[in-house]
């Protein structure tokens, strides 16, 4: 499907992500972070396990863009230029920033160091 804003709203996204420009925080869905932006729109990244016609777990990554509980618009990789890695390496980032993930390695690592 071809989405030229739903492209550039991810592409960002990913990109202020990558650079740590934005703070994602868990929600109480397992497997889902927000971000609150200025405008009061919120990001959400999901994850949404299903199992396919085998039996095998498929894990289905999704972008949305919320206003006033409603979800404007969804970004999947059924959109052209969003791949499946993409939107996989997003929810990462934004789980690692939301459960403080780099923080606590860092804890870790250094208490790794001094044994």
């Amino acid at each position: 499907m071809q989405d030229n804003k739903a492209l550039k709203l991810f592409k960002e996204v990913l990109a202020k992500t990558r650079a740590g420009r934005i703070q994602w925080n868990a929600t109480e869905i397992a497997n889902q972070y927000s971000s609150g932006l200025p405008s009061g729109h919120r990001l959400v990244s999901s994850s949404l396990v299903q199992i396919d016609d085998w039996g095998k777990p498929d894990n289905e990554f999704s972008l949305a863009l919320c206003a006033n509980e409603n979800e404007l618009l969804r970004v999947t990789s059924a959109v052209d230029g969003v791949d499946w890695p993409d939107l996989q390496e997003l929810h990462e980032l934004a789980r690692r920033s939301a459960l403080g993930v780099n923080e606590e390695l860092d804890q870790v690592l250094g208490e790794l160091a001094k044994l």
